[in-house]
């Protein structure tokens, strides 16, 4: 019995010294080799935010599955990034775009799906994809240099 409370005490005077570490630990300054708060992180490369043209880019990405579910994104300023998918019957996705090189897609799988997509600005990115039956798009661009993709599979 003597043997197992000196095992007791000494995990517990184990664990309240790692305690006291971690303390200690969190209350240092981060240090310029684990601290990445000032790079973009996309893919396999890190890019300095200070190489950039002001505030970092924007980023959402919605899923949605099943009937009657409706997506909206309101895109302003510059390097914004969207994307939206949905899977099933009845859905609508609409994305609203004013700026310059920002990226919108949008993935619609099911049937009686809709999308509208309206973009203000130069060098923005559309994609808008729907496959099944009954699909309708809505597409306004004002703008140059804006790479379109549009793709409808299946039934009108």
């Amino acid at each position: 019995m003597g043997c197992t409370r000196a095992l007791l005490s000494s995990s517990l005077a184990l664990v309240l010294s790692l305690s006291a570490t971690t303390l200690v630990c969190a209350q240092q300054a981060p240090s310029a080799y684990t601290d990445l708060s000032g790079y973009l992180l996309g893919g396999s490369s890190a890019q300095s935010q200070q190489a950039g043209l002001g505030a970092p880019a924007l980023s959402s990405t919605v899923t949605q599955i099943g009937q009657m579910n409706t997506a909206t994104a309101t895109l302003a300023g510059s390097g914004n990034i969207t994307t939206q998918y949905q899977y099933g019957s009845q859905n609508s996705s609409t994305f609203s775009a004013n700026g310059t090189q920002n990226t919108l897609n949008t993935t619609q799988i099911g049937n009686s799906n809709s999308s509208a997509i309206s973009v203000v600005g130069n060098n923005n990115n559309i994609s808008n994809l729907q496959v099944g039956s009954g699909l309708t798009y809505q597409l306004q661009v004002v703008g140059t240099s804006a790479p379109i993709s549009v793709q409808q599979y299946g039934r009108k």
